[in-house]
C-alpha cells in the first residue's frame, strides 16, 4: 500500500511540475496517510467503546430509557355467592400470602360443616366396633371344634354321635363361616364410610373456607372495589392487590448488543429526581425476548429490581445501567 501511496503521489507531482522542489518525499507521503488512516481507525473503535464499552466503573451498557411495570397485579374474586360481612384490610396496607381480606356470610355452610363433623364422629365410631367381627370368629372357632370332636367320636364309637347330629354341627359351621364373612363386610364397609365421611368434612370445610377472601400474593391493596353488605357472585372482583416490594424494568437493546452472557446481569436502575437528585436501585437481568423488531433490529429486555423500601413506583421512566460483573 506504501508503493502505491508513493507513486500517486510522485505522478501528482510530475503534472504540476514541482518535482525539483524536494517536496516528493514519497516515504513522508506515505507515512502521513497511514497517520490518517490510524487516526480514522482509533476513532471508529473509540465510538464503539463509548456505546458498548466498559467503564471504570464496571458499566458495559447503558439502556435509556427503560419503564418500570408491576410484576404481579390482581383482582381478587368472589368465589361463594353470597353478601359481604366484614372487611380485614384497607386501602394501601400491605398484605401476606394467605391474608383475609374480605369475609363472606358462610352460616349455612358452618352447619354443613358441623353436620359432616357428627356423621364423621358416628362413622369412626362404627369402624372401630369390632364385636361383631369377634364373635364371629369365636363361633367360627367353637363350631369347627364340635365338629372335630364328634368325628373323632364316631371314629372310636360308630353311630356315636348319629350322622344326623354331625350333619347338625357341619350346618352350624357352614353358618357360623357365613356369620364371620358378613362380619367382615360390614367391617370393611364401616372403614370405607368412615373415608367417606372424611372427604365429606373436608369438603364442608373448603366451602366455608371459600367464604373468607385471601389475599392469593404479597403486595399493597390498591382498591377495595365491593363494600360491607353488597350481594357478590362467583367471579365478580373484590380487592385489587398489586406487588410492590419487587418491580420490573424493560427496555430495548440492538441485537449485536446482546451476548449469550447478558442473562442474570446485575443492573442498576437510576431514576432521576424532582430536583436533580438519582436514587439508584440495583438488580438482575431475568429475560431477554428472541424476538427481533424488524424495523430497528432491537430486542426486549426485562430485570427485576428490589423495591422493599417503597421508592420507586410503576410507570416511572429511568436508565438502566448493565454491569460486567
Amino acid at each position: 500500500m506504501d508503493l502505491f501511496f508513493s507513486n500517486q503521489y510522485n505522478l501528482g507531482l510530475a503534472n504540476l511540475g514541482l518535482a525539483n522542489l524536494g517536496l516528493a518525499n514519497t516515504n513522508l507521503v506515505a507515512r502521513s496517510w497511514n497517520l490518517v488512516v490510524s487516526i480514522i481507525a482509533i476513532s471508529g473503535l473509540l465510538s464503539s467503546y463509548l456505546v458498548y464499552g466498559m467503564t471504570a466503573d464496571g458499566i458495559e451498557l447503558t439502556v435509556n430509557p427503560v419503564l418500570i411495570k408491576v410484576i404481579e397485579e390482581v383482582e381478587v374474586p368472589a368465589i361463594q355467592e353470597g353478601p359481604i360481612m366484614a372487611i380485614h384490610v384497607t386501602e394501601g396496607q400491605v398484605v401476606q400470602i394467605g391474608q383475609p381480606l374480605m369475609q363472606l356470610d358462610d352460616q349455612r355452610a358452618r352447619l354443613k360443616q358441623q353436620q359432616a363433623e357428627l356423621e364423621q364422629k358416628i362413622a369412626t365410631k362404627k369402624s372401630n366396633n369390632r364385636s361383631g367381627l369377634l364373635f364371629a370368629e369365636t363361633e367360627v372357632r367353637v363350631t369347627n371344634s364340635s365338629l372335630q370332636r364328634a368325628l373323632e367320636s364316631r371314629k372310636r364309637f360308630p353311630d356315636t354321635p348319629s350322622q344326623a347330629e354331625v350333619d347338625e354341627i357341619e350346618l352350624r359351621v357352614a353358618q357360623a363361616k357365613q356369620h364371620l364373612e358378613q362380619a367382615n363386610q360390614e367391617f370393611q364397609l364401616a372403614d370405607l364410610a368412615k373415608d367417606l365421611s372424611s372427604k365429606n368434612l373436608a369438603l364442608a370445610s373448603l366451602e366455608v373456607d371459600r367464604h373468607q377472601i385471601k389475599a392469593p400474593i404479597q403486595g399493597a391493596v390498591i382498591e377495595i372495589i365491593a363494600r360491607r353488605g353488597e350481594w357478590v357472585r362467583p367471579g365478580e372482583p373484590l380487592v385489587r392487590v398489586m406487588r410492590i416490594d419487587r418491580l420490573k424494568v424493560e427496555g430495548f437493546l440492538k441485537r449485536d448488543a446482546i451476548y449469550p452472557g447478558l442473562l442474570e446481569r446485575a443492573v442498576t436502575v437510576i431514576v432521576e429526581g424532582s430536583e436533580g437528585e438519582r436514587e439508584r436501585h440495583v438488580g438482575k437481568i431475568v429475560f431477554i425476548s428472541p424476538v427481533v423488531d424488524s424495523n430497528d433490529r432491537t430486542q426486549r429486555i426485562v430485570a427485576e429490581v428490589d423495591n422493599s423500601k417503597g421508592l420507586l413506583g410503576p410507570g416511572l421512566r429511568a436508565k438502566m445501567l448493565i454491569h460486567s460483573r
